[in-house]
């Protein structure tokens, strides 16, 4: 009997030792969750700030260096901070009064969802393979949808971009 009271408080005091470091691990998980959730929200925030101020520049630094993105009218995805600064600022030569507003961001793992409302006259040349398209001075309002792959330094690794590129079209006048 004796022994066995001495066993309990041994038991005891493991069981508290390790359910502290369970806690402690538990803890440290979730602040590293918490920080990661900080990281990847500020990115949006940044996304958003870039595209406020027309910052293509402060835009594409938000991007890891061989990012790729997807998105509809590109026959294949662009590769590249560079390319990726190109398009994007072709968009803004058509439409220089172009917006985006984000109404919807979702962050889960090391993904950020987003979705809004892009508005825009198209006064300026627009780029194509095909070559310059010229303005049509029509307005398109329309939505769309971005998902971004961020990577370990906290960068967009991979864009893809969905928008109806059909009713974009038609909006500009570009087809009936």
């Amino acid at each position: 009997m004796k022994k066995f009271l001495t066993i309990i408080p041994l038991v005891i005091l493991l069981c508290f030792t390790f359910g502290c470091q369970d806690k402690a691990a538990m803890k440290a998980e979730a602040e590293a969750q918490e920080q990661h959730m900080a990281i990847l929200t500020k990115l949006a925030e940044n996304v958003q700030k870039a595209w406020d101020n027309k910052d293509m520049t402060a835009l594409v630094q938000l991007y890891a260096e061989d990012a790729t993105m997807v998105m509809p009218g590109e026959p294949e995805p662009i590769q590249g901070r560079e390319a990726i600064k190109n398009n994007q600022a072709a968009f803004l030569r058509a439409m220089p009064d172009m917006t985006i507003k984000f109404t919807t961001i979702l962050i889960q793992g090391n993904h950020i969802a987003f979705e809004g409302i892009f508005e825009g006259t198209f006064t300026g040349p627009l780029a194509s393979p095909e070559g310059d398209i010229p303005p049509t001075g029509r307005s398109v309002k329309a939505g769309f949808a971005f998902i971004a792959k961020v990577n370990a330094d906290g960068l967009i690794e991979e864009d893809r971009t969905y928008f109806d590129n059909l009713d974009f079209m038609k909006q500009l006048g570009l087809i009936d």
